[in-house]
């Protein structure tokens, strides 16, 4: 009854009313408008498409509405699963967590171009030239296309940057990327509500080294930082974040 009564509201329909007792009756058009509403309900049209296809009376308009209603589904259905694949990706991450929250392994660092970079996550008069003008902000989010780099040595951090990236499948000229290939890989936390400062990240990179000796590998100084998953408590943040040292293949510790 709701339904009818709002698409009589939205002109949809018309129904005839019984002098004696107010009911509305509906006649053979009106049945015939609600079976031609159902019938492009099912196709994808809002309610609003359907009131002017409803005064379409060429077959060419109502080709082109349903070759454009397919094209917008079609659309919908790519962004969707674009989502999916974020989500597994997200639940991936969340289910590897315990194995790999300060814990090192050797893993291989995906390919990523470089399309931009900035001087940090917090200059924020840089967006909009390196930032905003780079990202489609309706399929991608700033967290997943952004990744620190830090230069350290045995002493101390020493520069860092942030890149906008994006994947990639091969290197081509012309083009910067990030070191890709074996990295020693561990999720450290960060953020004000588990404490995790930057004296932590520093003890990261002195376990860092110590491991990698114990290992007899070389790292190359460099160390690329990707927030991976935030929580919040009590309005705190807690991030995960992915650290990746690339490994100097080329220079192994005896």
């Amino acid at each position: 009854r709701d339904t009818l009564r709002h698409y009589e509201a939205m002109g949809l329909i018309k129904p005839g009313h019984d002098q004696s007792n107010n009911y509305r009756q509906y006649g053979f058009d009106e049945i015939y408008k609600l079976l031609i509403i159902e019938f492009y309900k099912k196709r994808g049209f809002a309610l609003a498409e359907i009131n002017q296809l409803i005064d379409e009376d060429q077959l060419e308009g109502i080709t082109d509405n349903l070759i454009e209603k397919q094209a917008a589904i079609e659309l919908a259905i790519k962004k969707q699963q674009q989502m999916l694949i974020k989500l597994a990706d997200t639940q991936a991450f969340c289910q590897s967590l315990p194995h790999h929250l300060n814990q090192f392994s050797i893993r291989n660092f995906p390919l990523y171009e470089i399309i931009s970079s900035f001087s940090a996550i917090s200059a924020f008069d840089e967006y909009q030239e390196k930032v905003l003008a780079h990202l489609n902000l309706a399929d991608e989010d700033l967290l997943t296309n952004m990744i620190r780099c830090v230069t350290f040595d045995t002493t101390q951090y020493q520069e860092t940057q942030m890149h906008l990236v994006v994947p990639a499948t091969a290197r081509e000229s012309g083009k910067d990327y990030l070191d890709d290939g074996p990295c020693l890989h561990i999720v450290v936390e960060s953020g004000r509500y588990s404490d995790a400062t930057n004296q932590v990240i520093d003890k990261t990179r002195l376990a860092a080294y110590q491991w990698a000796a114990e290992n007899q590998l070389q790292l190359k100084g460099c160390v690329y930082l990707h927030v991976r998953l935030i929580l919040f408590h009590d309005n705190l943040e807690q991030a995960f974040v992915e650290a990746w040292a690339p490994i100097d293949q080329n220079n192994r510790t005896e």
